[in-house]
C-alpha cells in the first residue's frame, strides 16, 4: 500500500485536498471518480519513509490530545466541521494531514466515523465503532471524552510497564555486552600469553579459553541461528492453530503467564465495559474486543462465547464455563449483568486488574534485578577468577 495525496474540485465545497492509502495511483484515481469530483492532481507522498516506525508511533501519541481538544471543542456547542478546522489550525499539530483528510471528508458530507476509516492504521476498531455509536446517539461529545479517557488509562498502564521493565533490560544488556567483550576482546589476549609460554593451564581457565575460541570462530553461527529462530518464530505465528497453542503455552509459563493472562482481561474488560457504556450492541463489541487482544488462545475463546451469547446463553456463563475469567471477576460480571450494570462492572474489574497487575509487575522487577546482578557477577567473576588462577599457576612455576 502506497500513500497518495490527491486535489478536487467540488462545485459546493470548493477544493477538496486530502491523502489516502491504496494498492496503485489508478486505483485511487478511479475510486476518486465516483465521488463525481473534478481530479486535479494524485501525487504519491514520500515523507515519513525513512522513520516511518518512529513518525507512526508519534502519530498514535498525538491522537489522545486531538480527542480530548475535539471533545472539548463539541462540548462547547462548536461544530464538527468548525471544530476540525481549529484544530488544523494550531501551530502544535501533530496529524496535520490526519486532520485535514477528516475535515475533508466532512465537508463532503462524510460521517467522521466515516472519514475515520479512511485511518485504520491510526485509528483502531474500538476508535472509530464508538465514534459511530456516539454520532447515531447525538453523543458523539460525551463518547470522545470517554475515549480519551480510556485511551488516557492505556497509556499509563502501558508507561509503568514499559517505565518498569527499563532497569532489568538496561542492566541485563550492560552484563551481555560485558561478557562479550570480555570473551571477544580480553581472554584472547591472556590465550596468546599462555600459548607462547607452553604451560599447563588449569581447568576452568582451559574451559573458557575454548568457549572464548568458539565464539570468536563461530559466532556467526549464533547470530545466524537467532534470526533464523525469530523469523521460523514469526512464520509460525502467521498459521492460526500455530499460533493459538504458542499463546496457549505463554500462559502457563510460571510467574510470567499469570501477568501476561491479568493484563489480555483487563484489556478484555475495560476496552467492552467502554463499548457497552457507549451503546454499542454486544455481539458488534465482542467481536471488536476479540481483535483487540493480542494472545490468540484467548481471542479464540472469545469467539467461542460470542457463538454461545447469539444462541442465548449469558455472557459471565460462558465466559465462566470457558475459564476465561478468574472466579472474582465472574461474581462481580455475574451481578452486574443481573443488574443491568454490566458496563459498570466490567470497567471496575478492569481497574482491580491493572492495580493487580501494577503491584505484581513492580513485585517481579524488584525480583528480577537482585537476580540479574547475582547472576552477571557470577558469570564475570568466574572469568576474572579462571584468570588470575592461570596467572598465579604461571608465577608458582617460575619460583
Amino acid at each position: 500500500m502506497s500513500t497518495f495525496k490527491y486535489k478536487l474540485l467540488s462545485t459546493s465545497s470548493g477544493i477538496i485536498e486530502g491523502e489516502k492509502e491504496a494498492p496503485t495511483k489508478i486505483e485511487l484515481i478511479t475510486e476518486l471518480r465516483k465521488t463525481g469530483h473534478v481530479i486535479l492532481s494524485v501525487q504519491q507522498t514520500t515523507k515519513d519513509k525513512k522513520f516511518g516506525f518512529l513518525s507512526g508511533r508519534a502519530n498514535k501519541k498525538a491522537i489522545l490530545p486531538f480527542t480530548q481538544e475535539l471533545a472539548t471543542l463539541l462540548e462547547g456547542g462548536i461544530p464538527i466541521d468548525k471544530s476540525l478546522a481549529i484544530l488544523l489550525s494550531s501551530h502544535d499539530i501533530k496529524i496535520r494531514p490526519i486532520v485535514e483528510n477528516l475535515l475533508n471528508g466532512i465537508k463532503s458530507g462524510k460521517s467522521l466515523a466515516e472519514a475515520l476509516n479512511s485511518h485504520v492504521k491510526l485509528f483502531s476498531s474500538v476508535y472509530i465503532n464508538m465514534v459511530r455509536a456516539g454520532e447515531e446517539g447525538g453523543v458523539l461529545p460525551q463518547v470522545l471524552k470517554r475515549l480519551g479517557m480510556f485511551q488516557e488509562k492505556l497509556q499509563k498502564i502501558r508507561g509503568e510497564i514499559i517505565s518498569a521493565m527499563i532497569y532489568p533490560l538496561l542492566l541485563s544488556s550492560t552484563g551481555v555486552m560485558s561478557v562479550g567483550a570480555l570473551i571477544v576482546y580480553v581472554i584472547p589476549k591472556f590465550s596468546q600469553i599462555f600459548e607462547g609460554m607452553g604451560i599447563s593451564l588449569p581447568f576452568t581457565t582451559s574451559v573458557l579459553m575454548g568457549v572464548s575460541q568458539y565464539s570468536i570462530k563461530y559466532g556467526w553461527i549464533m547470530f545466524i541461528a537467532a534470526f533464523a529462530t525469530f523469523f521460523l518464530y514469526k512464520r509460525a505465528r502467521k498459521d492460526k492453530k500455530t499460533s493459538i497453542k504458542i499463546d496457549q503455552r505463554k500462559l502457563k509459563l510460571p510467574v510470567v503467564g499469570n501477568l501476561l493472562w491479568k493484563i489480555q482481561i483487563s484489556r478484555f474488560a475495560r476496552t467492552l465495559g467502554t463499548l457497552l457504556e457507549n451503546g454499542v450492541p454486544l455481539l458488534k463489541s465482542m467481536d471488536i474486543v476479540k481483535d483487540v487482544l493480542s494472545n490468540q488462545h484467548l481471542a479464540n475463546i472469545l469467539g467461542t462465547v460470542k457463538s454461545n451469547v447469539k444462541e442465548g446463553a449469558g455472557l459471565t456463563v460462558s465466559l465462566a464455563q470457558m475459564g476465561f475469567l478468574p472466579e472474582i471477576a465472574v461474581h462481580l460480571l455475574k451481578v452486574g449483568e443481573e443488574t443491568g450494570n454490566l458496563d459498570k462492572m466490567l470497567l471496575k474489574v478492569a481497574d482491580n486488574f491493572d492495580t493487580d497487575i501494577e503491584q505484581k509487575t513492580k513485585r517481579l522487577v524488584t525480583m528480577v534485578e537482585p537476580v540479574l546482578i547475582l547472576l552477571m557477577g557470577a558469570v564475570i567473576g568466574v572469568i576474572v577468577i579462571s584468570m588470575l588462577t592461570a596467572i598465579l599457576s604461571v608465577n608458582d612455576m617460575r619460583f
